[in-house]
């Protein structure tokens, strides 16, 4: 979708971080800006922000783990603006920890509903009406950590794993239907977000004492890319209908050290065919 100007875009988790840099991106190529957040007073931050920089915003209080929820915010976007041409699934929700140690199922099954079925009920909503249409584009968040995933991070891999793969399926099965709805899933591997920062100050306090975790979480944050660029290069992601988007070339290498991987075992043991 090659044209951005004038069109609107919905964007959830979008107060700040990852979700907010894609709100400013598309906001600079004069699309319309609905933002969804759990948090009501960073959401409003956010619109203000926004409207300061000229972008046309509107914030809508948002819990993604409810279908209900996402429903509403389809239809105060259609109420203000008549349409919805991108959508940004970007909302998550962490949690869990080691699997040998006694695992929280309720943990997991609330860091599932926010991470993979918001994604489900982002589709459910606004899916049908961009088919109608006859054109649109779906953003999904993902993670680097979906690709080449670490331990001990709990339903966070898993979780953005499943939203990797259902979103190459869904590309799949749109690339089979006449309408032009594109598909695009963001693995990014490193985004300067209060959160990371938050991390790294917690231990550089001394909030906690742990070297290791310290010099990963600083190396981390040095390499990190700002949220606004991040949005930036997703923008050329939509306008080039492009698939995939990663922030570090890094993964890349990680994903392909995966890969070997497997080959190497399978030459190891061999296949069956």
């Amino acid at each position: 979708m090659e044209v951005l100007a004038r069109k609107v875009a919905v964007v959830t988790g979008g107060a700040r971080g990852v979700g907010l840099g894609l709100a400013r991106a598309l906001g600079e190529q004069d699309m319309r800006i609905v933002l969804a957040d759990v948090d009501q007073a960073a959401l409003q931050g956010a619109v203000e922000l926004l409207s300061a920089a000229g972008i046309e915003a509107i914030g809508v209080p948002t819990d993604v783990c409810d279908a209900g929820a996402i429903v509403r915010l389809r239809d105060a976007a259609f109420e203000r603006f008549g349409t919805v041409h991108v959508l940004c699934n970007n909302a998550m929700v962490g949690g869990g920890g080691p699997f040998c140690e006694p695992i929280d199922v309720a943990v997991w099954e609330r860091a599932m509903a926010g991470t993979v079925y918001s994604v489900l009920h982002g589709l459910n909503a606004f899916l049908p009406r961009m088919l109608a249409q006859g054109e649109g584009h779906i953003v999904n968040t993902a993670s680097r950590q979906g690709l080449v995933p670490s331990p001990i991070l709990g339903a966070y891999p898993p979780g953005k794993s499943a939203v990797i793969v259902l979103s190459e399926m869904l590309h799949a099965e749109l690339a089979e239907r006449p309408e032009r709805v594109g598909v695009t899933v963001l693995t990014p591997g490193g985004v300067r977000t209060e959160g990371i920062l938050a991390s790294l100050a917690a231990y550089e306090s001394g909030e906690h004492d742990d070297p290791a975790m310290h010099e990963f979480l600083a190396s981390r944050v040095a390499a990190a890319v700002e949220p606004i660029d991040f949005g930036r290069l997703v923008v050329r992601a939509i306008r080039a209908d492009v698939l995939y988007v990663n922030s570090h070339r890094e993964t890349l290498a990680w994903l392909q050290e995966r890969i070997d991987r497997m080959i190497g075992d399978a030459d190891r043991i061999g296949t069956l065919r």
